[in-house]
């Protein structure tokens, strides 16, 4: 799963450099991305001569509108990326995806994995779509208070770690930024949910916020090696990292030495001196 800070920033890129652009020729390496047409055919044929209007984020996936009432969505593959590049930039090994556009430029999407999803919709499918409507709740688009956290954790049972990384509950975190939010709110990744005071919530949320709105702004992170076939890799947020990645070295708090262990079936990061 790609993690919502780096989805965001990929929509914001997007929205700059493919916006009123049209698309001239699609071709898609793998059938298996575009599985939910009869063929790649098929997927070329509602995509090229359109026009891209706008381009929004559902969760984790990005919606890109059409100028014909028809929406491509696309899900992201396990350390997958789309990017803008020239008309005549070559494939990457890994490039699964690429659509050329009229006036120049095309987009590539990048999937090593081969475990992404494209397929085009008509607007008003949307949100008969569950995946497209994600039942948690998304920091970066809706509006939440402390109250809304404290209310999803007590309707569940777990640890902190395992119900940050539930979709189900919070859409998007991933282990990366779960490790880091409960490092800046100061909490035990291994703390039952039912175990927290009104102000340990309270301290819960501003940390969801501070960290994934820090981590857009610095453009994203990528996991440790976790680069794509053209060396790319995200923004600047791995230079914020504060304990993911960090075990056996000094906690940037309280210079304890940070652990790693498995939480939940999670591998986690965490200090246990100054998250309790």
């Amino acid at each position: 799963m790609t993690n919502l800070p780096e989805v965001e920033v990929t929509r914001k890129e997007l929205e700059r450099d493919a916006v009123g652009k049209r698309i001239k020729a699609v071709t898609v390496k793998t059938p298996s991305l575009v599985a939910r047409h009869r063929n790649r055919p098929e997927f070329y044929k509602v995509l090229e001569g359109r026009r891209i209007r706008a381009v929004a984020r559902r969760g984790t996936h990005l919606l890109l509108d059409l100028d014909d009432g028809a929406v491509l969505v696309l899900r992201f593959g396990t350390g997958a990326s789309i990017s803008r590049e020239t008309a005549t930039a070559e494939p990457g090994k890994d490039t699964q995806f690429v659509a050329v556009f009229t006036t120049g430029g095309s987009l590539h999407y990048v999937d090593p994995h081969k475990d992404g999803e494209l397929f085009v919709v008509g607007r008003d499918e949307v949100e008969a779509l569950a995946e497209l409507n994600p039942s948690g709740i998304d920091p970066l688009a809706d509006q939440f208070t402390w109250h809304a956290i404290g209310q999803k954790f007590a309707a569940r049972e777990g640890s902190l770690k395992a119900l940050l990384t539930d979709e189900s509950v919070i859409v998007g975190l991933g282990d990366l930024y779960a490790d880091e939010i409960l490092w800046n709110a100061g909490l035990a990744a291994k703390r039952r949910t039912d175990s927290l005071s009104a102000q340990e919530v309270r301290r819960l949320y501003r940390a969801i916020l501070e960290v994934l709105y820090e981590a857009v702004k610095q453009g994203g992170t990528a996991e440790p090696g976790d680069e794509f076939d053209d060396g790319e890799v995200y923004g600047d947020f791995g230079d914020h990292i504060k304990v993911y990645g960090r075990g056996g070295l000094p906690c940037a708090r309280c210079r304890q030495r940070v652990v790693y262990e498995t939480i939940d079936s999670r591998g986690t990061y965490w200090c246990p001196q100054c998250q309790t």
